[in-house]
């Protein structure tokens, strides 16, 4: 039986440190696919075209990744998702766009604007959902989702049913426990799997060390846009939640969790930073 790592790659999400463990770890073996255009049209029978034409690939990864993954004989396709909170994620969002080099709209936008000014064009209706709940559009496969209209319930739905089928799904601030618990899953399939890691696409920004007080850095910083920001946040929030609940039991299902933690984390100590 042939195993394949399908990563759906969730724009600043730590999908880039993934895929640099994947690469490290598979070398031509791995794909970071970046044809979105035939992932978004072609969907499954994209998925299927790339893993017939590669038989030797054992990862796959996409920032459209169709779900439910093609069925395909004598293979196993294992999704990874990792969700981060959509608050957290905003601050994460503006510096990456305002250090682009392109002429997207985004990029334009984060470096025209404070980022107040910034979240405050986000929130506009005929913008892109890029940090209004583009988590969940992405766990519940609508790409295409309107800017203009809000989102149904229905699409919440979707999603957190989707969220409760994944085998592995993780939160960017547990990182290193969503590996140890993917290595613990795959590691007998794939030997050669190590997901220690070198950061990758972070900015030299200080930030607070915890999640909460990120977060509330990032309040504090929206003043009177906090409860629209929140509001148009509300399915990410409830999604984020969900995969915390579903990594506690994933790292349940690993003996000696901790032990593997602590050297998992040793191992990534002993990856080479880069030379300045």
């Amino acid at each position: 039986m042939r195993t394949v790592i399908a990563h759906s790659h969730i724009f600043k999400n730590a999908g880039t440190t993934l895929d640099w463990s994947l690469q490290r770890s598979f070398g031509d073996q791995f794909l970071d696919h970046r044809d979105d255009e035939l992932m978004k049209q072609d969907r499954e029978e994209a998925v299927c075209g790339i893993l017939e034409a590669q038989p030797e690939l054992v990862a796959l990864s996409s920032h459209h990744m169709p779900f439910p993954l093609p069925e395909i004989a004598d293979t196993e396709i294992i999704p990874i998702y990792i969700l981060r909170h959509p608050l957290e994620r905003i601050t994460s969002v503006y510096e990456f766009e305002r250090r682009q080099n392109t002429q997207s709209p985004g990029a334009l936008a984060a470096k025209k604007y404070d980022f107040k000014e910034y979240v405050a064009w986000r929130m506009q209706m005929g913008v892109s959902r890029t940090i209004r709940n583009n988590q969940t559009l992405f766990v519940s496969g609508k790409f295409h989702a309107g800017n203009r209209n809000p989102l149904s319930f229905n699409i919440l739905q979707q999603a957190l049913r989707r969220l409760k089928e994944l085998p592995l799904v993780g939160v960017v601030d547990r990182y290193d426990e969503f590996m140890v618990v993917i290595e613990h899953h795959l590691g007998s399939r794939l030997p050669e799997l190590d997901l220690s890691y070198r950061r990758q696409n972070v900015s030299d920004v200080e930030r607070p060390s915890s999640t909460a007080a990120r977060v509330s850095h990032v309040l504090e910083k929206l003043e009177e846009l906090q409860q629209q920001v929140i509001d148009e946040n509300a399915m990410d929030l409830a999604l984020y939640q969900m995969a915390g609940q579903r990594l506690d039991q994933l790292t349940s299902d690993v003996p000696d969790f901790e032990e593997k933690l602590a050297a998992f984390r040793a191992r990534c100590a002993t990856v080479q930073e880069p030379i300045e």
